[in-house]
């Protein structure tokens, strides 16, 4: 009995220790570089070409990664989104939610739900990706946004779900790249009208979002 009493408590010690280690490794700000630069998503995507936009120094430093940019893509048809991606190999603290950015710029959120599209993919069932939907008002101005996180190549709506899943990737030694991906429309026409443009452009992007964000 003391024995087996003694090996139990071995064990337990080193579960223990195991689990320390491993939160320890996963709650450290990493300071390794990417070894992909997301700048080089495509610039132009079907009908829609781009522009980019400037991010300050400021807005890199609540990123905590420079590996991000901020486009406007629009069409000769007058169609126009903006699209946001952050990204990181390595630190999970850089796709924080977008709502925080919002409020403190004086943006003010009228409504936030949830949402989809689909993707058409090679199997038989298309791939339902859910998002965020921001209702956005800034003085005369109101925008549709959408935003939704990839870790690996799972993709959530949710910021904790997408921390869990870093820790339980990183645990089991898998890919845990962390991405925000945000697309905005400003509303010009009517809202169905920008939502429409907005799904078609996120459906058009995801084929470049499992390329691109590894």
């Amino acid at each position: 009995m003391k024995e087996s009493g003694k090996s139990y408590k071995l064990i337990l010690f080193l579960f223990i220790l195991s689990g320390v280690i491993s939160w320890t490794l996963y709650f450290k700000v990493y300071q390794q570089k990417d070894t992909i630069d997301i700048n080089q998503f495509p610039k132009t995507i079907g009908d829609w070409t781009s522009q980019d936009l400037l991010i300050t120094d400021q807005e890199y430093a609540i990123l905590e990664t420079r590996n991000a940019f901020a486009r406007r893509y629009f069409t000769p048809y007058g169609k126009e989104v903006y699209l946001l991606i952050v990204y990181s190999q390595n630190n999970r603290k850089v796709s924080h939610p977008p709502e925080i950015c919002y409020t403190g710029s004086g943006v003010t959120i009228l409504g936030n739900y949830r949402d989809s599209f689909n993707v058409n993919t090679n199997s038989s069932q298309p791939l339902v990706v859910n998002v965020n939907k921001l209702l956005l008002e800034q003085r005369d101005l109101r925008q549709i946004s959408f935003y939704w996180f990839k870790v690996g190549n799972s993709f959530t709506t949710n910021y904790w779900q997408q921390q869990g899943l870093i820790a339980l990737k990183t645990f089991f030694g898998k890919s845990a790249s962390s991405a925000l991906i945000r697309v905005s429309i400003t509303i010009k026409d009517s809202e169905q009208k920008a939502l429409s443009d907005l799904k078609e452009f996120s459906q058009q992007i995801m084929p470049f979002l499992l390329t691109y964000l590894l």
